[in-house]
């Protein structure tokens, strides 16, 4: 794997998060705490953010110096009091730079970086107003003008896939040279082989034979386009895998709050099991025969098909749904259909459901937090 040979020095790094991410257990909580995580590895990282979902996280951040100085309210967006508390925390860690996850807090960079002359760095998760747009929300066009701002105010802003980066920079008229892709990490450093134990375990969990196909498909069902794609699986796919011949199959279907009127469609399919919450997805990647991915909404990188490439699985993916992964270091792991082109989605299936070869190397150098916090450092030494 390549290694950066750059020396750099080691910073005081102010993080403030405006969203509960303690403890972590969805894609985007998790990449919030790996950042954080793999900083404070070359860093001395602070992170100022609202108080915790319940006090089981500590485990996941023994490196990390915590202060939850914000209550879970939406006043905490315009609370004017954190300036001078923030500004005080500046002074007593001799804090040399900030770092905002996600552009909700814009005021507040621009106050901090205007009476603490420190600079700041920005880390997009999506480009949040095309997000909404693409979800019909009426406010998006007010969204457009404050996320602009809010990137111009920052000295560089980091994107996790680089179709955000490109769009960002002809959107909001960005200086290139103040951006950089950071993609979402992942801790693996290698291909993983498949335990049949888990195999195992999922068919005897949900009765399924050993002849039978395990398809699934995770993600946190009360966002809309998550529970849109468990709809396209009930009413698209579902119908045309029915239709071809020989194939016998079992679809899991993983991830709490799917709104119960779905929940009532899958009921009278045999081949359809809705598993809600499970407390290891890690055994039901490794035990299934393929990952599907049918997203057709929503921004930014779906962090559960890097994670299921990471552990060797192939991933069945729309074009929305592989936005922001780079498909030249997925191998024949990441298969791309057109959105809406079912069809196509379905032949893919049961085209690429028995192969077995390895995803290359070069996802790993590519995705690894160890490599992306170096590119990080070498770039955050520039800003003087």
């Amino acid at each position: 794997m390549h290694n950066c040979t750059i020396e750099t020095s080691k910073k005081n790094i102010l993080a403030i998060i405006s969203y509960p991410f303690l403890p972590a257990t969805t894609g985007g909580e998790i990449s919030t705490l790996n950042i954080l995580r793999y900083l404070s590895f070359k860093h001395n990282v602070t992170v100022f953010t609202v108080e915790p979902y319940n006090q089981n996280y500590k485990q996941q951040t023994s490196n990390l110096d915590l202060i939850f100085g914000m209550p879970f309210k939406i006043s905490r967006y315009v609370n004017f009091f954190l300036i001078g508390r923030l500004l005080k925390l500046i002074k007593e860690k001799n804090i040399e730079l900030l770092f905002f996850d996600q552009p909700w807090f814009g005021w507040l960079m621009l106050m901090l970086k205007f009476f603490s002359k420190k600079k700041i760095f920005l880390r997009s998760n999506n480009i949040e107003y095309l997000r909404f747009k693409s979800m019909g929300k009426w406010f998006w066009q007010m969204l457009y003008i404050y996320e602009k701002w809010t990137y111009k105010i920052a000295d560089l802003v980091i994107f996790v896939s680089e179709v955000d980066r490109q769009k960002a920079i002809y959107e909001f008229d960005l200086n290139e040279n103040k951006t950089l892709l950071t993609p979402y990490g992942i801790e693996t450093i290698e291909p993983s082989q498949k335990n049949i134990d888990n195999r195992n375990f999922l068919e005897k969990e949900y009765d399924i034979k050993s002849d039978e196909k395990i398809l699934l498909f995770f993600a946190t069902m009360n966002y809309a386009p998550n529970y849109e794609a468990v709809e396209f699986i009930n009413d698209k796919i579902y119908p045309l895998l029915k239709l071809i011949e020989g194939l016998k199959f079992k679809i899991l279907i993983c991830g709490k709050n799917l709104p119960e009127a779905i929940q009532k469609k899958l009921t009278d399919k045999i081949e359809i099991n809705y598993c809600g919450f499970v407390d290891d997805i890690n055994a039901y990647i490794d035990g299934a025969d393929v990952m599907i991915n049918p997203i057709l909404s929503g921004g930014g990188v779906k962090t559960k098909a890097i994670d299921t490439l990471a552990m060797n699985q192939t991933v069945i993916s729309t074009k929305t749904g592989a936005e922001g992964i780079d498909p030249a270091v997925c191998g024949n792991k990441l298969i791309i259909t057109p959105d809406n082109d079912w069809t196509a989605f379905a032949n893919a299936i049961v085209d690429n459901i028995d192969k077995r070869e390895n995803i290359p190397s070069t996802f790993f150098e590519t995705y690894s937090w160890t490599n992306i916090i170096e590119k990080l450092s070498i770039r955050l030494e520039k800003l003087k």
